[in-house]
């Protein structure tokens, strides 16, 4: 029974039926930005949007290629990291970012789109997550070759989450002397990370600078998708001024916890000629109707 059958039963005087608890199951998909932020108020239902199911192309099956053991081996100390190269990673995790990255392969053909800014309305969206499990498909099952760039300098996480030095990255490519390539950290042989530097609290005039856009464009000659993980779009400038570097954005917005005001604000600053689509992330199980088809019919089996 979903939440909308519930509420419509409470609308009519009726009693909902009862619903299996958040206990008794598995939420695989559900991501969190580290270290993750409090729990925000729940508005009323009337406020929440609404959205119709998302059409997603089908993709044949492709192999996830295993990281190198140095990299899978942190990837699994993160307890609350959910990737689809983790060694347990579920099959509908696996198979919702592989539709995903399909969509965007094939708007590549269609348009000029290299680079793309992963953000979100407020922080603990789970937006870094979404952007290094796209990185990864990208990487790993279409092999791509695909350069990660942390653009968070106000609160730097993927060095954290593949165990890297955060010491240098992005920060000193734009204020260096020379604008030499920039030093990226290899993950795979087709996936690099260029993290953010030391945490900055005003990175504005920073990602401003004209060596942003000029490092973006280089790196687009370079690999074949460049990902940004910027902060969160609703309430500050980084987003927007990232936005202007690179060609497209995505949006993620989390399953009864964005608010609606929230993801209106993100909306206004992107500006919808830029945005290429919205990800529903931390969505409940119960919503998604035979869950474990992908697992039968690739062969991975239930979990």
């Amino acid at each position: 029974m979903s939440r909308i059958d519930d509420a419509l039963r409470r609308a009519r005087g009726e009693q909902p039926e009862q619903a299996a608890t958040d206990a008794d199951i598995d939420m695989p998909w559900q991501f969190a930005d580290s270290p993750a932020a409090p729990p925000r108020a729940s508005h009323p239902p009337e406020q929440r949007p609404t959205s119709a199911p998302a059409r997603v192309p089908e993709v044949a099956r492709v192999d996830v290629k295993p990281l190198p053991e140095q990299v899978q081996r942190s990837v699994d100390d993160v307890p609350t990291a959910r990737l689809v190269s983790a060694a347990d990673a579920n099959p509908v995790l696996i198979e919702q970012f592989r539709n995903l990255a399909a969509a965007l392969n094939r708007l590549q053909t269609e348009r000029t789109l290299k680079s793309l800014l992963v953000t979100s309305p407020a922080p603990g969206d789970g937006k870094s997550h979404v952007a290094v499990n796209l990185a990864l498909t990208l990487s790993e099952s279409y092999r791509r070759k695909v350069l990660l760039v942390d653009a968070d300098m106000r609160r730097p996480t993927l060095h954290h989450l593949f165990h890297v030095s955060g010491a240098h990255g992005l920060l000193d490519a734009l204020r260096a002397e020379a604008e030499d390539v920039p030093a990226v950290v290899p993950v795979t042989g087709t996936l690099s990370l260029l993290p953010a530097g030391r945490p900055q609290a005003n990175p504005v005039g920073d990602l401003s600078s004209g060596r942003m856009s000029r490092l973006i464009a280089n790196a687009g000659s370079t690999y074949d998708w460049v990902i940004v993980d910027s902060p969160p779009a609703a309430g500050l400038a980084d987003a927007r001024i990232i936005l202007e570097t690179v060609d497209g954005a995505i949006l993620v917005v989390r399953a009864a916890a964005t608010r609606f005001a929230e993801l209106q604000a993100a909306t206004d600053a992107l500006g919808p000629g830029r945005l290429l689509g919205v990800i529903l992330n931390a969505v409940d199980p119960r919503e998604i109707h035979r869950e474990d088809y992908y697992g039968n019919y690739y062969g991975y089996g239930s979990k």
